[in-house]
């Protein structure tokens, strides 16, 4: 059990104004998007598809990295005991029961996979969006569900295609999106209308990403879809695990993989993000080398599960990683 002492200190604070700034690569995004139709003739478009994923800068910037940067805070003693019913026995019938549904069907289990991504992505968002001053209540989970449904569909159906039928995407698909954001659009005006006035911006912030991914979606960009989504998540958990690890570590390095990097002398704001860069491209250079592309895929996706299931513990309300951690005023 983590000591009242050990949880007490704040350090470190989450700058309000950062939670909302990522949120400008939207309006950014959009504005190459209008101008890249009215002037040029959408001279982008034809790289603007699912495959622009693969490119290598996306590939080393996001979504991994990130993930590394969440096993950090378990390598304490104290956080191993208090969370050891989680660590060593729901996360390894996770792991077990997604591997072997990974090599019994291993286009079913990408599916499993790709419906824990966007339900792990939405959930961040609108998570924060409680911390910061909405209300619970069910307009937060209409508005949530909503974005969850429809980007699932869209997700499965952009990287998996022939999981649904024709008739399903020729007479359902679009519609389901339209509906996605009329949803969107009614639960919105009732979060932020329930919510305190300084979480106001923020809930408009996350609802206008969820509606202009739609139109992404719609006119063919879906890259900048992905993009936007990748860099709200991963700047915003960054600032999270910094933030956690500096607090917890501040007065006495409990952690004992940062005692290891003491050394470079490097203070938590960039020695976590850098350590995690390090570790996520070594990763991802060693399973893109397996011969096997199923099993180097089949080990990215065991370690993005079990980033999910923590990350569905750890920052849950009254949690020991959210004793360390506030957001300023």
């Amino acid at each position: 059990m983590v000591s009242d002492q050990s949880v007490s200190k704040v350090e470190m604070k989450i700058p309000r104004k950062l939670l909302l700034l990522v949120y400008l690569i939207v309006p950014f995004l959009g504005v190459i998007a209008l101008a890249d139709y009215a002037v040029f003739d959408s001279y982008l478009l034809p790289y603007m598809g699912i495959e622009a994923l693969l490119l290598p800068a996306f590939i080393f910037l996001f979504n991994f990295p990130h993930i590394i940067a969440s096993f950090f805070s378990f390598f304490d003693s104290e956080y191993i005991t208090h969370y050891k019913q989680h660590l060593f026995l729901w996360l390894p019938l996770l792991l077990v029961g997604t591997a072997s549904l990974l090599y019994y069907h291993f286009v079913w289990g990408v599916i499993f996979f790709l419906i824990n991504d966007v339900w792990h992505g939405v959930k961040q968002k609108v998570g924060i969006a409680l911390i910061l001053g909405a209300k619970p209540g069910w307009t937060h989970h209409l508005w949530t569900l909503a974005p969850f449904v429809t980007s699932t569909v869209a997700y499965i159906y952009f990287l998996r295609p022939s999981t649904f039928p024709s008739w399903f995407v020729n007479d359902y698909f679009y519609e389901l999106l339209l509906g996605g954001i009329i949803i969107m659009l009614i639960t919105m005006i009732g979060v932020l209308w329930s919510a305190l006035p300084k979480a106001r911006w923020y809930i408009f912030a996350v609802s206008m990403l969820f509606l202009t991914n739609y139109f992404f979606v719609l006119a063919g960009y879906i890259f900048f879809a992905i993009l936007a989504f990748r860099f709200v998540h991963d700047i915003s958990a960054f600032a999270f695990y910094v933030t956690h690890d500096h607090n917890r570590n501040y007065e006495q390095t409990k952690n004992k993989l940062y005692r290891l990097l003491k050394f470079s002398s490097l203070p938590m704001l960039f020695l976590a993000p850098l350590f995690a860069y390090v570790l996520a491209f070594g990763t991802r250079e060693l399973t893109d080398s397996m011969s096997i592309v199923e099993l180097g895929f089949g080990i990215t996706i065991l370690i993005s599960m079990a980033h999910y299931y923590l990350e569905s513990v750890m920052w849950k309300r009254g949690s020991l990683h959210r004793q360390h951690v506030q957001v300023a005023d």
